[in-house]
C-alpha cells in the first residue's frame, strides 16, 4: 500500500516538473534571425543606368555652357580693351578667374573655386544610404550582387564629387555674370554678348534643375525594392544612424552632440533680443515694428509675384529679364509631343465612306511653335445600306502649329496620300499613285483629359489642292486628336 502511494507521489512531482519545463521552453525567445533582403538586381541595374545618364548629362551641359560663355566673354574683353582698358584689366587681368580658365579646370578635373559642401538632396541621400546598407549585408544577399553594389556605391561617390563641381560652376556663373554686367554695361552698353551670357546662365540653371528632377523620379523597380527594405526594422535603424541628415544633426537614437549646436541662437535668446529692442524703443515701438513688418511682407509679396511670372519657384531662381522659353531647359524626349487623330471622309460614287486613323509626333521648339511628322491608315466603312471594312490606303503627313491666342493655333501641313490598297512595299514606290494635299486651318486645344490622354485637339482644315485630285476630294477636313 505504501509503495503505491510513493509511486503516485513521484508521478505528481515528475508531471509538475515537465509542465514547468514546457512552459519555460515556450516563453524563451527564439534566437534572432537574419533579415531577409529582397532580390535587388533590377534595382541595382536601374540605379546604375540612372547615375550614368545623369552624370553624363550634367557634365556635357556644363562643358557646353562654359564653352559658349567663354566665347562671348572674350568678345566682351575685346570691346572693353578698346572702350576702357582699365576695366578690361580689372576683369581679365592676371590671376582673375574667367569662364575660359574655369572651363580648362573643369575639363582637367581640377578643384574649382568656391567649392563647398554639396546641397542636401533627399532622393540622393536615401539612395546612398540604402546602397550602403545593402553593401553591409553581404551575408544576406546574393553573392552575385556584392560586386555590382560596390561599383554602384563608387559611382555614387563620383556623382557626389561631380555634383559638387557643378554647383561650384553654377555659383561662379552667377557671380561672374553679375561682374560683367555691372562693370561692362556702362562702357559698351547693352551688348548682345551680355544678353547672350544672361540667357545662357539662366537656361543652364533651369536645365540642371530639370535633370535633377528626372534623376529623382523613382522607377517601378526602385519603389518595389525600397518598399521591401522599409519593412526591415534594421534598415530603418541604419537610415536613422547613417543618412546625411543624421550626419548633420545627429541620429535620433543617439545622445545629441551639443558641439554641433554651438553658436546657434535659441528661440528664447531671440525672443529676449526682440523684447529688449521693443522696450528701448519707447511706448510706440511695438506699433512701429508691426508697420515695418507689414511693409516688408508687402515687398516680399511683390518680389514673389515677379519670380512666379518669370517662371521661378524657389529662392535660388534668377529673375529673367527676357521672355523665357521653358522648352529650352528640357531634354529632347521631353520636347516630343505624341498625338493620335481621327478623320471621317464622306462617300461618293467611286469611293466608300472612309476613316483616317493617324499617329504623329511633334517637336516643341517653344510653347507657341510645334512641328512634326505623322502616318495615317485609311480604312473603308462601306455605306449605311452595307457596312464593310476595307483597306483604302495610307498617308504620310507633316505639320506645323503656330500659337495664335490662348489655346488657338494656326495649323499648316503637307501630306501625301496613297488612296489605293497595296499588298507590298514595292507598290508604294510608284509616285503617280500618290496624291498631295496642302492644308491650312485652325486648331483648338481643349483640356479634356482621360485615363489614356493628356488633352484633346480639334482641327478644321482646308485642302488647297483638293480640286486638282481625280475625282475631286473633300475640301474641308475635320479632325479630332488626342495627346498622350
Amino acid at each position: 500500500m505504501q509503495s503505491i502511494c510513493f509511486n503516485k507521489y513521484h508521478l505528481l512531482i515528475v508531471t509538475f516538473m515537465l509542465s514547468v519545463c514546457l512552459c519555460d521552453a515556450q516563453t524563451k525567445p527564439s534566437p534572432p534571425t537574419t533579415p531577409q533582403i529582397p532580390n535587388t538586381s533590377k534595382y541595382i541595374s536601374q540605379v546604375n543606368s540612372k547615375i550614368d545618364k545623369y552624370q553624363h548629362r550634367i557634365t556635357n551641359k556644363t562643358e557646353k555652357t562654359l564653352t559658349k560663355l567663354a566665347k562671348w566673354e572674350n568678345k566682351i574683353k575685346n570691346l572693353l580693351e578698346k572702350a576702357s582698358p582699365e576695366t578690361a584689366q580689372r576683369l581679365f587681368g592676371e590671376g582673375k578667374t574667367t569662364f575660359t580658365t574655369l572651363l580648362l579646370q573643369y575639363k582637367k578635373g581640377e578643384q574649382l573655386v568656391n567649392t563647398q559642401r554639396v546641397k542636401y538632396d533627399e532622393y540622393r541621400d536615401k539612395l546612398t544610404t540604402s546602397l550602403k546598407y545593402l553593401e553591409e549585408q553581404r551575408d544576406s544577399i546574393d553573392k552575385k550582387l556584392i560586386q555590382p553594389i560596390s561599383k554602384t556605391n563608387k559611382k555614387l561617390d563620383e556623382l557626389e564629387e561631380e555634383t559638387q563641381k557643378q554647383e561650384a560652376v553654377e555659383a561662379f556663373i552667377k557671380e561672374r555674370k553679375k561682374q560683367l554686367i555691372d562693370e561692362a554695361l556702362k562702357h559698351i552698353g547693352n551688348s548682345k554678348y551680355l544678353t547672350k551670357i544672361s540667357k545662357e546662365s539662366y537656361y543652364y540653371v533651369e536645365t540642371i534643375k530639370n535633370y535633377k528632377e528626372i534623376f529623382s523620379d523613382k522607377k517601378k523597380a526602385e519603389e518595389t525594392a525600397l518598399t521591401l527594405l522599409n519593412k526591415i526594422p534594421a534598415f530603418k535603424r541604419f537610415v536613422e544612424d547613417n543618412s546625411m541628415l543624421a550626419q548633420l544633426f545627429g541620429s535620433p537614437n543617439a545622445t545629441p552632440n551639443l558641439q554641433n549646436l554651438q553658436g546657434l541662437q535659441t528661440r528664447a535668446s531671440v525672443n529676449n533680443i526682440i523684447q529688449n529692442a521693443i522696450a528701448a524703443g519707447g511706448p510706440n515701438a511695438q506699433e512701429q515694428i508691426k508697420q515695418n513688418i507689414q511693409q516688408a511682407q508687402a515687398e516680399l509679396s511683390k518680389l514673389k509675384d515677379k519670380v512666379l511670372k518669370a517662371g521661378g519657384n524657389s529662392s535660388n531662381d534668377e529673375i529673367a529679364d527676357f521672355k523665357v522659353n521653358p522648352e529650352r531647359s528640357k531634354t529632347f524626349k521631353q520636347r516630343l509631343e505624341f498625338n493620335t487623330n481621327v478623320q471621317f471622309g464622306r462617300n461618293n460614287s467611286l469611293l466608300p465612306a472612309t476613316t483616317d486613323l493617324g499617329l504623329s509626333v511633334g517637336y516643341k521648339f517653344s510653347e507657341s511653335k510645334i512641328m512634326g511628322i505623322g502616318l495615317s491608315y485609311k480604312v473603308g466603312l462601306g455605306t449605311i445600306q452595307k457596312i464593310k471594312f476595307s483597306h483604302q490606303g495610307i498617308s504620310l503627313r507633316s505639320f506645323a502649329d503656330f500659337k495664335l491666342k490662348k489655346q488657338f493655333f494656326i495649323t499648316g501641313g503637307y501630306e501625301m496620300n496613297h488612296n489605293a490598297a497595296f499588298s507590298n512595299i514595292q507598290e508604294l514606290k510608284e509616285f503617280n499613285a500618290w496624291q498631295s494635299s496642302g492644308l491650312i486651318g485652325i486648331s483648338k486645344k481643349i483640356n479634356l483629359k482621360t485615363k489614356y490622354s493628356k488633352g484633346t485637339k480639334l482641327q478644321l482644315l482646308y485642302d488647297m489642292l483638293a480640286r486638282q485630285h481625280t475625282p475631286v476630294s473633300q475640301q474641308w477636313i475635320f479632325r479630332v486628336g488626342y495627346q498622350f
